[in-house]
């Protein structure tokens, strides 16, 4: 005897499935360090640690992981997807599912300080650029680099697709690279200027990253929409068979 569980994910109520989460965790952030900060009671920082936007391996960078994670499996169903209907993308969404689990791996390892110390250190040496003030935080040179490069040579594919696809994908890479990089920069001369602790600082953040998880969130909506509209609904399937 076996049972059959399904699960079909439709793209308004994933989104907003992710996006409970993404206000719930900023809620619970921002409770926290008003709290911390009107006190100024140290014994709250263990606690204060589990939900703050800033620090690393928590819950919410565990939840980011994830559903950059999910971009990434999105985008690989894609690329299965265009595959099995003969088309000619497939090989552009299999690179966008490399890229987002190079992010996920990046978001859950902290891959991208190390490559801001090699920068730095590089930056040193040559005296290229000044690491300070909006380039405090020097993985960002590498990473916009990057960034814009992918960009360029995925222009013309972002262009073919259906304008309400290309718009919401390219309004969801606006708002998290507005977070990302934008307020990044802004809160990394806040930190060179008045410290890691300043309200200022605090605020820049929690706006970055209030804005990378909402950016990553309209991803999730756009590509199973996208999905749904080429191929229908994007159904899981698991086979449950007893002895």
């Amino acid at each position: 005897m076996s049972s059959m569980f399904q699960l079909q994910l439709h793209p308004r109520k994933t989104a907003l499935f992710f996006l409970v989460i993404v206000i719930l965790l900023t809620v619970l952030h921002s409770i926290a360090l008003t709290v911390l900060l009107a006190t100024g009671n140290q014994e709250l920082l263990d606690i204060t640690g589990y939900v703050d936007l800033d620090i690393e391996k928590n819950i919410p960078s565990l939840y980011s992981a994830f559903a950059i994670l999910c971009c990434s499996l999105l985008f690989f169903a894609l690329a299965v997807l265009e595959k099995r209907q003969g088309r000619q993308r497939p090989l552009y969404w299999l690179g966008l599912a490399g890229v987002f689990f190079f992010l996920a791996l990046d978001e859950a390892f902290v891959l991208h300080e190390g490559l801001g110390d090699l920068t730095e250190e590089y930056m040193q040496r040559t005296g290229i650029l000044q690491v300070s003030g909006l380039l405090y935080f020097p993985w960002i040179i590498p990473y916009s680099i990057l960034t814009t490069l992918l960009g360029l040579f995925y222009f013309r594919f972002i262009l073919r697709l259906p304008r309400k696809t290309a718009v919401l994908l390219i309004l969801s890479a606006i708002i998290f690279l507005t977070g990302a990089a934008g307020f990044d920069m802004l809160g990394g001369r806040e930190a060179e200027l008045h410290g890691y602790y300043s309200v200022t600082y605090t605020v820049l953040y929690t706006i970055e990253e209030f804005l990378e998880m909402n950016g990553i969130v309209l991803l999730i909506y756009t590509l199973l929409a996208y999905i749904e509209q080429q191929f229908g609904h994007l159904c899981f399937s698991l086979e449950v068979r007893e002895p």
